[in-house]
C-alpha cells in the first residue's frame, strides 16, 4: 500500500528566511537528493511538482521512482505521493489538467521499465500508463485548447487530438548525430503558444512545432553549434526569449520578434545577472518574463523583467530551487531544486504584487479594429489578413492581468455575455501580428 503523506502548511518557521515576494511550502516533504524537475498549475489554488532522483544513465535502480506533490487549495495543504507504479524511472516533466487530473513523463535511459506517459484521475493516488514508447520520455506539452498533446524528444513524438485519449507515434529527421534536448526544468524547456512549440537543442538550434505537433522545422539561432540552449519561453506567437550557454560557458539570453526565426542576444548591460536560468513567461501580461536558477545553484535567485529583458529586478531564495510556471499575473511557484535537507522547502508561491503592465513590443494588425465597444453580448473585430485560412487566437484578460478567455476562433467575434462589467484586454494574435485593445464589458 502506498504511503501518502499530508498536512496542513504552516509557514511561521520559515517564511521570514525568504525573499518578501515568495512563501516556502511543503518543507519536509521530499527526501533529500531528490530534484525537483517540473511544476504545473492550473489557477490559482491548483499545483502539482514532480521529484527524482538524479541520475543521468543507466542503469537507474527499481528502488529509485518518481514523487509528486499536490495542492487543491493554494498551498494551505499539500499530499506527498511516490509513484510506485514507475518504479526504475525517473520523471522530467508534470502537465496537470485539473485538481485530480495529472500526467507524467518517465525515462530509464534504457535500463529496463522503458519510456512513457502516465496518467491520474484521482489526485494521484493511482496511476496507468497510457502510453509506452520512446517517444514519450522526456517533454509533454498541453496546447492551449485543452484536447491536443504533444510528447516530443529527439527519437520522435507522440500526438494526441482527444486530451490523451488516444496517441499516434511519428518520428523526427533533422537532428545531428549528436544533438539533443537538454534541459534544467522539463517545465520550462519547451513552451507554447497557441498551435506553436518551440523547444531548444545542445547545437544552438530551435526546433518549432506548429499545427499542434502536425509539422516542425529547425531553427537556426545564429550561435554556434557548441552552444546550448535549455530553456525557451513565448508570450505569443512572436515574442520570447531563450536562455543557452554558448561555446566559451558564457550563460546568455537572447529575444525573439518573429517566432523563432530570428534572435538577437541582448546587449550586455541588459543581461541578467550570470547564472543558469530557466525562464516563464507571465500569461495576460505582455514583456513580464520570471526567471529562476537552475538547481545547480546552491543560491537560489529570482529575476524579473517587466520589458521584454530591458532591466531586471531580483529576488534571492537562497537555497536551490528549479522549475518556474506563472498562471497569472498574480500567481506563480517555483520548485525547491535539489532538496538537501528536512528543512528545505519544496515549493515557493509568489506572493508579490500581480505582475501586470506591458511593455512589450509594439505591433498591430493592420486595419484592426473592434466593434462594438462597449458591449454586453457579442464582439466582431477585423484586420486585413492576407491567408483568411490562418489560425487566429482571442485572448481575454481582465485588468488585473488574469486570462478570462483564450481560444482559436474562425469567425472574427467573441461572445463576452458571460463577463462580468468592467474592463479587458482584447489581444488578436496571428502568425503574422498580433493587436491589443481595452474592451468595456457593460
Amino acid at each position: 500500500m502506498k504511503k501518502i503523506f499530508s498536512t496542513l502548511f504552516n509557514c511561521t518557521l520559515f517564511c521570514a528566511l525568504y525573499a518578501q515576494n515568495w512563501t516556502p511550502m511543503a518543507a519536509g516533504y521530499l527526501p533529500v537528493d531528490v530534484v525537483v524537475f517540473s511544476i504545473s498549475a492550473v489557477g490559482d489554488n491548483v499545483a502539482w511538482a514532480v521529484a527524482s532522483p538524479e541520475y543521468y544513465q543507466a542503469p537507474i535502480p527499481s528502488s529509485a521512482y518518481p514523487i509528486i506533490l499536490r495542492t487543491a487549495d493554494g498551498g494551505a495543504n499539500w499530499i506527498q505521493i511516490p509513484v510506485e507504479e514507475a518504479a526504475g524511472t525517473i520523471s522530467f516533466q508534470i502537465v496537470a489538467v485539473d485538481a485530480m487530473t495529472a500526467w507524467i513523463t518517465t525515462q530509464d535511459y534504457g535500463s529496463g521499465p522503458g519510456r512513457a506517459l502516465y496518467k491520474t484521475t484521482d489526485g494521484g493516488v493511482q496511476w496507468t500508463k497510457e502510453y509506452d514508447s520512446n517517444n514519450a520520455g522526456v517533454a509533454l506539452n498541453r496546447f492551449s485548447d485543452g484536447q491536443h498533446w504533444l510528447a516530443h524528444n529527439r527519437s520522435g513524438t507522440a500526438r494526441s487530438e482527444n486530451n490523451g485519449s488516444s496517441w499516434q507515434g511519428g518520428t523526427i529527421s533533422g537532428y545531428h548525430s549528436t544533438e539533443y534536448q537538454l534541459l534544467y526544468a522539463g517545465t520550462n524547456m519547451s513552451c507554447t503558444a497557441g498551435d506553436t512549440l518551440w523547444n531548444g537543442t545542445s547545437e544552438g538550434r530551435i526546433i518549432r512545432f506548429t499545427n499542434f505537433g502536425q509539422s516542425y522545422s529547425f531553427l537556426n539561432t545564429g550561435l554556434s553549434d557548441q552552444s546550448t540552449i535549455y530553456s525557451v519561453a513565448f508570450e505569443d506567437h512572436l515574442n520570447g526569449l531563450m536562455f543557452y550557454t554558448s561555446s566559451f560557458n558564457a550563460m546568455r539570453l537572447s529575444r525573439s520578434t518573429d517566432g523563432g526565426n530570428t534572435w538577437s542576444m541582448l546587449p550586455n548591460a541588459q543581461q541578467p545577472a550570470s547564472n543558469k536560468w530557466n525562464i516563464a513567461a507571465v500569461p495576460g501580461s505582455g514583456g513580464h518574463y520570471v526567471l529562476s536558477t537552475s538547481y545547480s545553484n546552491a543560491n537560489g535567485r529570482v529575476a524579473v523583467t517587466h520589458d521584454f529583458g530591458q532591466h531586471w529586478s531580483y529576488d534571492d531564495l537562497n537555497t536551490p530551487i528549479n522549475a518556474v510556471v506563472f498562471t497569472s499575473p498574480s500567481t506563480g511557484w517555483i520548485g525547491g531544486g535539489r532538496i538537501t535537507s528536512p528543512l528545505h522547502p519544496s515549493l515557493y508561491k509568489y506572493v508579490g504584487s500581480p505582475l501586470v503592465g506591458t511593455s512589450a513590443p509594439e505591433g498591430d494588425l493592420p486595419g484592426f479594429y473592434v466593434t462594438p465597444n462597449p458591449s454586453n453580448d457579442i464582439i466582431r473585430f477585423d484586420f486585413e489578413q492576407e491567408n483568411p485560412n490562418e489560425p487566429i487566437l482571442a485572448s481575454l484578460s481582465d485588468a488585473a492581468g488574469r486570462t478570462v478567455l483564450y481560444r482559436q476562433v474562425f469567425d472574427k467575434q467573441l461572445d463576452i455575455s458571460s463577463l462580468a462589467p468592467g474592463l479587458y484586454f482584447l489581444k488578436i494574435e496571428t502568425r503574422n501580428g498580433r493587436a491589443v485593445r481595452k474592451i468595456v464589458v457593460q
